[in-house]
Protein backbone atom coordinates (compact mmCIF):
# COMPACT_ATOMS: atom_id res chain seq x y z
CA UNK A 1 0.00 0.00 0.00
CA UNK A 2 2.86 2.36 0.83
CA UNK A 3 4.33 1.82 -2.64
CA UNK A 4 0.92 2.50 -4.21
CA UNK A 5 0.57 5.75 -2.26
CA UNK A 6 4.02 6.85 -3.42
CA UNK A 7 3.06 6.19 -7.03
CA UNK A 8 -0.22 8.11 -6.66
CA UNK A 9 1.58 11.03 -5.00
CA UNK A 10 4.09 11.12 -7.82
CA UNK A 11 1.33 11.17 -10.43
CA UNK A 12 -0.49 13.99 -8.62
CA UNK A 13 2.71 16.06 -8.47
CA UNK A 14 3.33 15.47 -12.17
CA UNK A 15 -0.23 16.52 -13.03
CA UNK A 16 0.05 19.61 -10.84
CA UNK A 17 3.22 20.70 -12.63
CA UNK A 18 1.81 19.95 -16.11
CA UNK A 19 1.34 23.03 -18.26
CA UNK A 20 -2.38 23.04 -19.01
CA UNK A 21 -1.85 25.66 -21.71
CA UNK A 22 -0.53 22.87 -23.89
CA UNK A 23 -3.97 21.31 -23.85
CA UNK A 24 -5.81 24.61 -24.08
CA UNK A 25 -3.67 26.27 -26.76
CA UNK A 26 -5.26 27.31 -30.02
CA UNK A 27 -4.49 25.24 -33.07
CA UNK A 28 -2.99 27.33 -35.84
CA UNK A 29 -4.78 26.16 -38.98
CA UNK A 30 -3.19 28.66 -41.37
CA UNK A 31 0.11 30.20 -40.34
CA UNK A 32 0.52 33.99 -40.48
CA UNK A 33 0.95 35.33 -44.01
CA UNK A 34 1.53 38.77 -45.49
CA UNK A 35 -1.00 40.64 -47.63
CA UNK A 36 -0.83 43.91 -49.62
CA UNK A 37 -3.41 45.82 -47.62
CA UNK A 38 -4.68 49.18 -48.78
CA UNK A 39 -1.45 50.31 -50.41
CA UNK A 40 -2.32 52.13 -53.63
CA UNK A 41 -0.02 55.00 -54.56
CA UNK A 42 3.62 55.47 -53.58
CA UNK A 43 2.96 58.56 -51.51
CA UNK A 44 3.54 58.84 -47.77
CA UNK A 45 4.15 55.38 -46.30
CA UNK A 46 3.31 51.76 -47.04
CA UNK A 47 1.00 49.31 -45.28
CA UNK A 48 0.80 45.53 -45.02
CA UNK A 49 -1.58 43.04 -43.41
CA UNK A 50 -0.57 39.95 -41.44
CA UNK A 51 -3.39 37.39 -41.35
CA UNK A 52 -3.84 33.86 -39.98
CA UNK A 53 -6.49 31.29 -39.14
CA UNK A 54 -7.08 29.23 -35.96
CA UNK A 55 -9.68 27.00 -34.38
CA UNK A 56 -12.21 28.70 -32.12
CA UNK A 57 -10.33 28.54 -28.82
CA UNK A 58 -9.63 31.82 -27.07
CA UNK A 59 -6.03 33.05 -27.03
CA UNK A 60 -4.24 36.43 -27.01
CA UNK A 61 -2.06 37.42 -29.97
CA UNK A 62 0.26 40.28 -30.79
CA UNK A 63 2.34 41.15 -33.85
CA UNK A 64 5.75 42.71 -33.28
CA UNK A 65 7.38 44.35 -36.31
CA UNK A 66 10.02 46.78 -37.46
CA UNK A 67 13.25 47.29 -39.33
CA UNK A 68 16.12 45.24 -37.94
CA UNK A 69 18.12 47.26 -35.42
CA UNK A 70 15.41 49.92 -35.04
CA UNK A 71 12.53 50.30 -32.54
CA UNK A 72 9.97 47.47 -32.48
CA UNK A 73 6.29 48.29 -32.92
CA UNK A 74 3.29 46.19 -31.95
CA UNK A 75 -0.09 45.65 -33.58
CA UNK A 76 -3.12 44.04 -32.01
CA UNK A 77 -5.07 41.82 -34.39
CA UNK A 78 -8.77 41.94 -35.17
CA UNK A 79 -10.63 38.62 -34.81
CA UNK A 80 -13.64 37.46 -36.83
CA UNK A 81 -15.53 34.19 -36.45
CA UNK A 82 -16.11 32.18 -39.63
CA UNK A 83 -18.81 29.52 -39.43
CA UNK A 84 -19.97 27.36 -42.32
CA UNK A 85 -22.54 24.59 -42.15
CA UNK A 86 -21.96 21.27 -43.86
CA UNK A 87 -23.38 21.53 -47.39
CA UNK A 88 -26.28 19.36 -48.40
CA UNK A 89 -25.31 16.48 -50.71
CA UNK A 90 -24.98 17.19 -54.41
CA UNK A 91 -25.94 20.88 -54.30
CA UNK A 92 -22.79 22.40 -52.85
CA UNK A 93 -21.01 22.93 -56.16
CA UNK A 94 -22.20 24.95 -59.09
CA UNK A 95 -19.87 23.83 -61.85
CA UNK A 96 -18.73 26.64 -64.15
CA UNK A 97 -20.58 26.56 -67.44
CA UNK A 98 -18.71 25.24 -70.43
CA UNK A 99 -19.01 27.77 -73.21
CA UNK A 100 -19.51 25.99 -76.53
CA UNK A 101 -16.81 26.86 -79.03
CA UNK A 102 -18.17 28.61 -82.07
CA UNK A 103 -17.28 26.99 -85.36
CA UNK A 104 -18.60 27.44 -88.83
CA UNK A 105 -20.39 24.53 -90.49
CA UNK A 106 -18.18 21.90 -92.07
CA UNK A 107 -18.80 19.33 -94.73
CA UNK A 108 -18.57 15.77 -93.45
CA UNK A 109 -15.49 14.77 -95.41
CA UNK A 110 -13.43 17.87 -94.57
CA UNK A 111 -10.25 16.84 -92.76
CA UNK A 112 -10.08 18.04 -89.19
CA UNK A 113 -6.95 19.13 -87.39
CA UNK A 114 -6.85 17.41 -84.02
CA UNK A 115 -4.42 16.77 -81.25
CA UNK A 116 -3.60 13.07 -81.48
CA UNK A 117 -2.37 12.93 -77.91
CA UNK A 118 -5.00 11.48 -75.60
CA UNK A 119 -5.20 13.17 -72.24
CA UNK A 120 -6.44 11.06 -69.34
CA UNK A 121 -7.50 13.05 -66.30
CA UNK A 122 -7.37 11.13 -63.05
CA UNK A 123 -10.18 12.14 -60.73
CA UNK A 124 -9.31 12.94 -57.13
CA UNK A 125 -11.36 11.51 -54.28
CA UNK A 126 -13.98 14.04 -53.14
CA UNK A 127 -13.28 16.21 -50.12
CA UNK A 128 -14.86 15.09 -46.87
CA UNK A 129 -17.64 17.56 -46.20
CA UNK A 130 -17.90 18.92 -42.68
CA UNK A 131 -18.91 21.91 -40.63
CA UNK A 132 -16.17 24.54 -40.53
CA UNK A 133 -15.51 26.89 -37.63
CA UNK A 134 -12.54 29.26 -37.57
CA UNK A 135 -11.19 32.41 -36.00
CA UNK A 136 -9.68 34.68 -38.66
CA UNK A 137 -7.14 37.21 -37.41
CA UNK A 138 -5.58 40.15 -39.18
CA UNK A 139 -3.27 42.91 -38.00
CA UNK A 140 -2.56 46.13 -39.90
CA UNK A 141 1.08 47.19 -40.06
CA UNK A 142 0.98 50.90 -40.87
CA UNK A 143 3.42 53.74 -41.51
CA UNK A 144 6.00 51.45 -43.09
CA UNK A 145 8.81 53.18 -44.99
CA UNK A 146 9.14 52.28 -48.66
CA UNK A 147 12.26 50.40 -49.88
CA UNK A 148 12.59 48.56 -46.56
CA UNK A 149 12.76 45.04 -45.19
CA UNK A 150 10.31 44.61 -42.33
CA UNK A 151 10.73 41.80 -39.81
CA UNK A 152 7.67 40.55 -37.97
CA UNK A 153 6.88 38.06 -35.24
CA UNK A 154 3.40 36.77 -34.36
CA UNK A 155 3.20 35.66 -30.73
CA UNK A 156 0.61 34.18 -28.38
CA UNK A 157 1.97 34.85 -24.93
CA UNK A 158 5.54 33.58 -25.07
CA UNK A 159 4.70 31.19 -27.89
CA UNK A 160 6.13 32.26 -31.26
CA UNK A 161 3.73 31.41 -34.08
CA UNK A 162 5.83 32.66 -37.00
CA UNK A 163 8.83 34.90 -37.60
CA UNK A 164 9.50 36.18 -41.11
CA UNK A 165 10.18 39.32 -43.12
CA UNK A 166 8.86 41.08 -46.22
CA UNK A 167 9.79 43.99 -48.45
CA UNK A 168 7.71 47.13 -48.59
CA UNK A 169 6.96 48.49 -52.03
CA UNK A 170 9.86 50.12 -53.86
CA UNK A 171 9.72 53.70 -55.06
CA UNK A 172 9.83 54.44 -58.83
CA UNK A 173 13.59 54.92 -58.90
CA UNK A 174 14.26 51.40 -57.55
CA UNK A 175 14.28 47.99 -59.24
CA UNK A 176 11.78 45.28 -58.33
CA UNK A 177 11.03 41.63 -59.06
CA UNK A 178 7.49 40.30 -59.27
CA UNK A 179 6.00 36.96 -60.32
CA UNK A 180 2.76 36.43 -62.24
CA UNK A 181 1.00 33.07 -62.47
CA UNK A 182 -2.53 31.75 -62.76
CA UNK A 183 -4.62 28.58 -62.57
CA UNK A 184 -2.88 27.33 -59.48
CA UNK A 185 -4.14 25.11 -56.67
CA UNK A 186 -5.63 21.79 -57.73
CA UNK A 187 -3.93 19.64 -55.10
CA UNK A 188 -1.58 18.14 -57.71
CA UNK A 189 2.20 17.84 -57.67
CA UNK A 190 2.75 20.44 -60.40
CA UNK A 191 1.61 23.36 -58.23
CA UNK A 192 4.16 22.43 -55.56
CA UNK A 193 7.01 22.34 -58.06
CA UNK A 194 5.98 25.74 -59.39
CA UNK A 195 5.80 27.18 -55.85
CA UNK A 196 9.30 25.87 -55.15
CA UNK A 197 10.68 27.42 -58.35
CA UNK A 198 8.97 30.72 -57.57
CA UNK A 199 10.61 30.86 -54.15
CA UNK A 200 14.03 30.40 -55.77
CA UNK A 201 13.36 33.57 -57.78
CA UNK A 202 12.94 35.54 -54.51
CA UNK A 203 10.13 37.81 -55.73
CA UNK A 204 8.92 40.76 -53.70
CA UNK A 205 5.28 40.27 -54.73
CA UNK A 206 3.10 37.84 -56.69
CA UNK A 207 0.08 38.52 -58.87
CA UNK A 208 -2.28 35.53 -58.93
CA UNK A 209 -4.00 35.63 -62.34
CA UNK A 210 -7.21 33.91 -61.30
CA UNK A 211 -8.43 30.38 -60.66
CA UNK A 212 -6.45 30.48 -57.46
CA UNK A 213 -8.03 27.30 -56.10
CA UNK A 214 -10.02 24.52 -57.78
CA UNK A 215 -12.58 23.35 -58.48
CA UNK A 216 -14.94 26.07 -57.24
CA UNK A 217 -13.12 28.43 -54.90
CA UNK A 218 -14.59 27.22 -51.61
CA UNK A 219 -12.99 27.77 -48.19
CA UNK A 220 -12.78 23.99 -47.74
CA UNK A 221 -10.80 23.73 -50.97
CA UNK A 222 -8.36 26.40 -49.77
CA UNK A 223 -7.87 24.42 -46.57
CA UNK A 224 -7.08 21.24 -48.51
CA UNK A 225 -5.38 22.40 -51.71
CA UNK A 226 -3.90 25.87 -51.23
CA UNK A 227 -2.27 26.63 -47.89
CA UNK A 228 -0.21 23.43 -47.78
CA UNK A 229 1.58 24.49 -50.97
CA UNK A 230 2.12 28.25 -50.65
CA UNK A 231 2.19 28.94 -46.91
CA UNK A 232 2.17 26.06 -44.43
CA UNK A 233 5.29 24.28 -45.66
CA UNK A 234 7.85 23.26 -43.06
CA UNK A 235 10.41 21.74 -45.41
CA UNK A 236 10.32 23.46 -48.83
CA UNK A 237 11.08 21.31 -51.85
CA UNK A 238 9.91 20.41 -55.34
CA UNK A 239 7.59 17.86 -53.75
CA UNK A 240 6.15 20.04 -50.96
CA UNK A 241 6.07 23.63 -52.26
CA UNK A 242 7.32 26.66 -50.37
CA UNK A 243 6.08 29.07 -47.65
CA UNK A 244 5.91 31.95 -50.11
CA UNK A 245 3.14 33.81 -48.37
CA UNK A 246 5.14 34.26 -45.18
CA UNK A 247 7.17 36.89 -47.06
CA UNK A 248 5.50 37.54 -50.43
CA UNK A 249 2.18 39.40 -50.67
CA UNK A 250 -0.21 37.83 -53.18
CA UNK A 251 -2.35 40.25 -55.23
CA UNK A 252 -5.52 38.28 -56.12
CA UNK A 253 -7.50 38.23 -59.35
CA UNK A 254 -10.81 36.40 -59.55
CA UNK A 255 -11.13 33.58 -62.08
CA UNK A 256 -14.22 31.63 -63.10
CA UNK A 257 -13.34 28.77 -60.75
CA UNK A 258 -12.88 31.19 -57.85
CA UNK A 259 -16.54 32.14 -58.13
CA UNK A 260 -17.75 28.68 -59.21
CA UNK A 261 -19.60 27.69 -56.02
CA UNK A 262 -23.03 29.27 -55.62
CA UNK A 263 -23.45 31.63 -52.69
CA UNK A 264 -25.27 31.40 -50.29
CA UNK A 265 -26.50 27.84 -50.92
CA UNK A 266 -22.86 26.89 -50.44
CA UNK A 267 -21.96 28.86 -47.33
CA UNK A 268 -18.18 28.69 -47.81
CA UNK A 269 -18.32 29.82 -51.46
CA UNK A 270 -16.16 32.73 -52.66
CA UNK A 271 -13.27 31.76 -50.41
CA UNK A 272 -10.89 34.31 -51.93
CA UNK A 273 -12.79 37.15 -50.27
CA UNK A 274 -12.14 35.66 -46.82
CA UNK A 275 -8.38 35.26 -47.21
CA UNK A 276 -7.02 38.07 -49.41
CA UNK A 277 -6.61 41.75 -48.49
CA UNK A 278 -6.15 43.76 -51.72
CA UNK A 279 -5.95 47.53 -52.14
CA UNK A 280 -9.42 49.03 -51.77
CA UNK A 281 -9.18 52.24 -53.78
CA UNK A 282 -11.19 51.07 -56.79
CA UNK A 283 -14.59 51.99 -58.21
CA UNK A 284 -16.43 50.22 -55.37
CA UNK A 285 -19.48 48.03 -55.77
CA UNK A 286 -21.35 47.99 -59.07
CA UNK A 287 -22.72 45.80 -61.85
CA UNK A 288 -19.18 44.47 -62.39
CA UNK A 289 -19.03 43.07 -58.83
CA UNK A 290 -19.21 39.37 -58.03
CA UNK A 291 -22.90 38.41 -57.59
CA UNK A 292 -24.00 37.38 -54.09
CA UNK A 293 -27.40 35.93 -54.91
CA UNK A 294 -30.86 37.11 -53.91
CA UNK A 295 -30.68 36.46 -50.15
CA UNK A 296 -30.12 40.01 -48.96
CA UNK A 297 -29.46 39.01 -45.34
CA UNK A 298 -26.77 36.50 -46.35
CA UNK A 299 -25.22 39.02 -48.73
CA UNK A 300 -25.13 41.72 -46.04
CA UNK A 301 -23.44 39.35 -43.58
CA UNK A 302 -20.88 38.34 -46.23
CA UNK A 303 -20.07 42.00 -46.97
CA UNK A 304 -19.65 42.79 -43.27
CA UNK A 305 -17.27 39.88 -42.66
CA UNK A 306 -15.31 40.65 -45.83
CA UNK A 307 -15.44 44.44 -45.95
CA UNK A 308 -11.67 44.38 -46.52
CA UNK A 309 -12.14 42.66 -49.91
CA UNK A 310 -15.71 43.02 -51.19
CA UNK A 311 -16.15 44.55 -53.68
CA UNK A 312 -12.63 45.93 -54.08
CA UNK A 313 -11.26 42.60 -55.34
CA UNK A 314 -13.28 42.95 -58.55
CA UNK A 315 -11.44 46.10 -59.64
CA UNK A 316 -8.45 47.82 -58.06
CA UNK A 317 -5.05 49.26 -58.91
CA UNK A 318 -1.71 49.92 -57.27
CA UNK A 319 1.78 51.28 -57.92
CA UNK A 320 4.82 49.06 -57.51
CA UNK A 321 8.25 50.53 -58.24
CA UNK A 322 8.10 52.20 -61.65
CA UNK A 323 4.92 50.34 -62.67
CA UNK A 324 1.20 50.82 -62.35
CA UNK A 325 -1.01 47.71 -62.24
CA UNK A 326 -4.72 47.68 -63.07
CA UNK A 327 -6.58 44.57 -61.83
CA UNK A 328 -9.97 43.59 -63.28
CA UNK A 329 -12.51 40.80 -62.90
CA UNK A 330 -13.43 40.05 -66.53
CA UNK A 331 -15.35 36.82 -66.00
CA UNK A 332 -18.73 36.46 -67.70
CA UNK A 333 -20.56 37.28 -64.46
CA UNK A 334 -18.87 40.70 -64.42
CA UNK A 335 -20.37 43.50 -66.52
CA UNK A 336 -17.36 44.53 -68.57
CA UNK A 337 -19.57 46.86 -70.65
CA UNK A 338 -20.44 49.06 -67.67
CA UNK A 339 -19.76 52.73 -68.60
CA UNK A 340 -18.85 53.47 -64.97
CA UNK A 341 -16.23 50.70 -64.88
CA UNK A 342 -14.77 51.71 -68.25
CA UNK A 343 -14.61 55.35 -67.18
CA UNK A 344 -12.89 54.46 -63.89
CA UNK A 345 -10.33 52.22 -65.63
CA UNK A 346 -9.53 54.81 -68.29
CA UNK A 347 -9.13 57.53 -65.67
CA UNK A 348 -6.95 55.24 -63.56
CA UNK A 349 -4.60 54.46 -66.46
CA UNK A 350 -4.50 58.06 -67.62
CA UNK A 351 -3.71 59.79 -64.35
CA UNK A 352 -0.88 57.51 -63.22
CA UNK A 353 2.61 58.95 -63.55
CA UNK A 354 4.34 55.56 -63.61
CA UNK A 355 6.28 54.85 -66.83
CA UNK A 356 5.14 51.21 -67.02
CA UNK A 357 1.48 50.25 -67.24
CA UNK A 358 0.19 46.69 -66.89
CA UNK A 359 -3.33 45.29 -66.94
CA UNK A 360 -4.11 41.95 -65.29
CA UNK A 361 -7.29 39.90 -65.57
CA UNK A 362 -8.23 36.24 -65.90
CA UNK A 363 -9.80 35.63 -69.33
CA UNK A 364 -7.36 36.49 -72.16
CA UNK A 365 -8.48 38.58 -75.11
CA UNK A 366 -6.00 37.13 -77.59
CA UNK A 367 -4.63 33.58 -77.54
CA UNK A 368 -4.19 30.61 -79.84
CA UNK A 369 -5.67 27.67 -77.96
CA UNK A 370 -8.97 26.08 -78.91
CA UNK A 371 -9.98 25.95 -75.26
CA UNK A 372 -11.90 29.13 -74.33
CA UNK A 373 -11.14 30.74 -77.70
CA UNK A 374 -14.59 32.31 -78.13
CA UNK A 375 -14.46 34.04 -74.73
CA UNK A 376 -13.29 37.32 -76.22
CA UNK A 377 -15.13 39.80 -73.98
CA UNK A 378 -11.91 41.67 -73.15
CA UNK A 379 -11.05 42.44 -76.80
CA UNK A 380 -13.30 45.50 -76.77
CA UNK A 381 -11.03 47.07 -74.13
CA UNK A 382 -7.88 46.90 -76.25
CA UNK A 383 -8.33 50.30 -78.00
CA UNK A 384 -8.53 51.96 -74.59
CA UNK A 385 -5.41 50.14 -73.45
CA UNK A 386 -3.61 51.30 -76.59
CA UNK A 387 -4.67 54.91 -76.07
CA UNK A 388 -3.59 54.84 -72.41
CA UNK A 389 -0.14 53.41 -73.17
CA UNK A 390 -0.53 49.96 -71.63
CA UNK A 391 2.62 47.90 -72.18
CA UNK A 392 1.49 44.34 -71.39
CA UNK A 393 -1.80 42.62 -70.53
CA UNK A 394 -1.41 39.49 -68.39
CA UNK A 395 -4.07 36.77 -68.12
CA UNK A 396 -4.56 33.14 -67.11
CA UNK A 397 -7.56 30.85 -67.81
CA UNK A 398 -5.85 29.03 -70.68
CA UNK A 399 -3.58 26.42 -69.08
CA UNK A 400 -0.30 27.05 -70.88
CA UNK A 401 2.08 29.91 -71.68
CA UNK A 402 1.56 32.26 -74.62
CA UNK A 403 2.95 35.60 -75.74
CA UNK A 404 1.57 37.68 -78.56
CA UNK A 405 3.36 39.96 -80.93
CA UNK A 406 2.68 43.61 -80.09
CA UNK A 407 -0.72 44.33 -81.61
CA UNK A 408 -3.37 46.94 -82.21
CA UNK A 409 -7.01 45.89 -82.54
CA UNK A 410 -10.01 47.79 -83.87
CA UNK A 411 -13.29 46.07 -82.92
CA UNK A 412 -16.05 45.88 -85.51
CA UNK A 413 -19.37 46.00 -83.69
CA UNK A 414 -20.29 44.38 -80.39
CA UNK A 415 -19.50 40.83 -79.33
CA UNK A 416 -22.00 38.13 -80.11
CA UNK A 417 -23.82 35.94 -77.59
CA UNK A 418 -20.87 33.54 -77.35
CA UNK A 419 -18.38 36.31 -76.66
CA UNK A 420 -16.82 36.59 -80.11
CA UNK A 421 -15.49 40.04 -81.06
CA UNK A 422 -14.44 40.55 -84.68
CA UNK A 423 -12.11 43.31 -85.76
CA UNK A 424 -9.02 44.44 -87.61
CA UNK A 425 -5.51 43.55 -86.45
CA UNK A 426 -2.26 45.46 -86.84
CA UNK A 427 0.59 43.20 -85.76
CA UNK A 428 4.20 44.24 -85.10
CA UNK A 429 6.33 41.23 -86.00
CA UNK A 430 9.54 43.25 -86.04
CA UNK A 431 9.67 43.27 -82.23
CA UNK A 432 11.78 40.38 -80.93
CA UNK A 433 12.50 41.55 -77.39
CA UNK A 434 16.24 41.28 -78.03
CA UNK A 435 17.54 43.49 -80.82
CA UNK A 436 14.27 45.35 -81.18
CA UNK A 437 12.95 46.20 -77.72
CA UNK A 438 10.45 48.92 -78.66
CA UNK A 439 7.05 47.31 -79.35
CA UNK A 440 4.39 49.00 -81.47
CA UNK A 441 1.25 47.88 -79.70
CA UNK A 442 0.13 45.98 -76.63
CA UNK A 443 1.70 42.60 -75.80
CA UNK A 444 -0.70 39.97 -74.42
CA UNK A 445 0.73 37.26 -72.15
CA UNK A 446 -1.10 34.14 -70.97
CA UNK A 447 0.44 32.64 -67.83
CA UNK A 448 -2.02 29.90 -66.93
CA UNK A 449 0.48 27.16 -66.16
CA UNK A 450 0.47 27.33 -62.36
CA UNK A 451 -0.78 23.81 -61.66
CA UNK A 452 -4.04 22.99 -63.43
CA UNK A 453 -3.95 20.36 -66.21
CA UNK A 454 -2.24 21.73 -69.30
CA UNK A 455 -4.03 22.62 -72.55
CA UNK A 456 -2.37 21.06 -75.60
CA UNK A 457 -1.62 21.11 -78.52
CA UNK A 458 1.05 23.56 -79.67
CA UNK A 459 0.82 26.54 -82.03
CA UNK A 460 1.61 24.57 -85.18
CA UNK A 461 -1.68 22.68 -84.92
CA UNK A 462 -3.96 25.22 -83.28
CA UNK A 463 -3.12 28.06 -85.67
CA UNK A 464 -4.27 25.95 -88.63
CA UNK A 465 -7.56 24.84 -87.11
CA UNK A 466 -8.42 28.30 -85.72
CA UNK A 467 -7.85 29.90 -89.11
CA UNK A 468 -10.13 27.35 -90.71
CA UNK A 469 -12.89 27.69 -88.15
CA UNK A 470 -12.79 31.40 -87.30
CA UNK A 471 -11.34 32.99 -90.47
CA UNK A 472 -10.70 36.76 -89.96
CA UNK A 473 -11.52 36.54 -86.25
CA UNK A 474 -8.16 34.82 -85.82
CA UNK A 475 -4.81 36.19 -86.93
CA UNK A 476 -1.16 35.18 -86.59
CA UNK A 477 -0.74 37.30 -83.45
CA UNK A 478 0.92 34.63 -81.27
CA UNK A 479 4.73 34.75 -81.12
CA UNK A 480 5.20 31.75 -78.81
CA UNK A 481 3.01 29.05 -77.26
CA UNK A 482 4.31 26.47 -74.81
CA UNK A 483 1.79 23.80 -73.82
CA UNK A 484 4.29 21.17 -72.70
CA UNK A 485 5.21 22.42 -69.24
CA UNK A 486 3.86 24.25 -66.22
CA UNK A 487 5.31 27.72 -65.90
CA UNK A 488 5.26 31.22 -64.40
CA UNK A 489 6.41 34.71 -65.38
CA UNK A 490 9.27 36.44 -63.56
CA UNK A 491 9.38 40.22 -64.10
CA UNK A 492 12.43 42.36 -63.41
CA UNK A 493 11.33 45.97 -63.36
CA UNK A 494 13.50 49.06 -63.77
CA UNK A 495 12.50 52.65 -64.65
CA UNK A 496 13.57 52.34 -68.31
CA UNK A 497 13.92 48.59 -68.81
CA UNK A 498 11.65 45.60 -68.36
CA UNK A 499 13.02 42.05 -68.46
CA UNK A 500 10.61 39.13 -68.64
CA UNK A 501 11.68 35.52 -68.12
CA UNK A 502 9.34 32.53 -68.16
CA UNK A 503 10.42 29.49 -66.16
CA UNK A 504 8.94 26.00 -66.02
CA UNK A 505 8.55 23.52 -63.15
CA UNK A 506 12.16 22.41 -63.59
CA UNK A 507 13.48 25.96 -63.45
CA UNK A 508 14.30 25.99 -67.16
CA UNK A 509 13.70 29.14 -69.17
CA UNK A 510 11.10 28.75 -71.93
CA UNK A 511 10.85 32.39 -73.01
CA UNK A 512 12.43 35.76 -72.41
CA UNK A 513 12.06 39.25 -73.82
CA UNK A 514 13.00 42.81 -72.94
CA UNK A 515 11.23 46.12 -73.40
CA UNK A 516 12.96 49.48 -73.10
CA UNK A 517 11.65 53.00 -72.75
CA UNK A 518 13.53 56.14 -73.80
CA UNK A 519 15.05 58.17 -70.98
CA UNK A 520 13.16 61.41 -70.49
Amino acid sequence: MRILNLILSSLLLSFASFDLTILLAQEILVKPYVQPGDGNTLEGTDVKIIAWLTDQKEAPFVVEYGIKGEPVFTAKPVRVSLDFEKPKPFIDINKPKVVPQETKPKVEDKPKVEDKKETTVKKDPPLIEKEQHYFRYHASLKNLPFNSEIHYCVKSGERIIRQASFRTRPTPDKSARLVLVGDMATGKAAQKAIAWQIQKEKPEALIALGDIVYPTGRVLQYMNYFWNTYNDVNEPSLATGAPLMASVPFYPILGNHDIGARFPSTQDALGAFYFFYPPTQGPGEGSWSTPLGTDTAAAAKFKTINKHSYASMDAYSFDYGSAHFLILNNNKASNMDSPELIQWAESDLTKTKQPWKFVCYHVPAFHSSRQHYSEQQARSWNPMFEACGVDIVFAGHVHNYQRSHPLLFKPEGKRNTKGRVDGTFTIDKSFDGDKNTSPKGVIHVVAGGGGASLYPPGLEKTSISLKEDFEENYADFTAILNADSYSFVSMDLEPTKLAIRVLNQEGKQIDKFNITKPTK
